[in-house]
């Protein structure tokens, strides 16, 4: 599935968390923290694909995190007191950075795999326990990831949902291809589902 219609998915997956676990306490409670859970929704409905600098996120990670090493590179050379003043910070960002480089080999293998989505929900706690994040920070990539996992099981490819233990690709008996029309018709039609349930919330 293409990038918009991964982000369509993960916000309709959003919108009916939201709307079937109202009462849950890990969800947001204020309009500001449902902005926030959607925008980590959608995030999260791109992250799979982060293991290609083909993809839309892929592209924007890898250039950045280049241009991270580089600077990084620069500042030892020339500026190595640097990393005694903010060697905690620095410490942080290898945490944060060090599982996406693991995982990232080729493209829908590791970060397409329930063990992906373990490994991201035991990453989500530890990060929670030690930095106490709200949890619907979590909630939403861990939507928006499941998410991305639906929309490319019904594709003719299929994802290896049991890596590494099997690279068998599973999808789903009705398929269709990557940015097909059937794709866009259904990309379409959960568009207008969104906006008018949204707008019978509102008015």
């Amino acid at each position: 599935m293409m990038a918009p219609g991964h982000q369509v998915v993960g916000f309709t997956c959003g919108v009916v968390a939201m709307t079937l676990l109202p009462k849950l306490a890990f969800l947001p409670q204020t309009p500001l923290q449902t902005i926030l859970f959607f925008a980590f929704v959608l995030f999260g409905a791109l992250l799979p694909d982060i293991d290609t600098p083909r993809s839309t996120l892929g592209k924007k990670f890898w250039r950045i995190l280049m241009l991270i090493l580089l600077a990084v590179f620069l500042l030892y050379l020339f500026s190595p007191g640097f990393f005694d003043v903010y060697r905690d910070e620095l410490k942080i960002f290898v945490i944060f950075m060090l599982p996406l480089l693991i995982m990232v080999r080729s493209h829908r293998k590791m970060t397409h795999s329930f063990l992906f989505v373990l490994l991201l929900g035991l990453y989500s706690y530890l990060i929670d326990y030690f930095f106490t994040v709200p949890s619907y920070y979590f909630l939403g990539i861990m939507i928006g990831t499941l998410s991305h996992l639906l929309g490319d099981v019904v594709t003719c490819k299929g994802i290896p949902l049991l890596y590494p233990l099997t690279k068998k690709h599973f999808r789903f008996f009705l398929t269709f291809k990557t940015g097909s029309q059937i794709e866009k018709i259904i990309v379409f039609a959960l568009s207008i589902w969104n906006i008018w349930f949204l707008m019978t919330q509102f008015f």
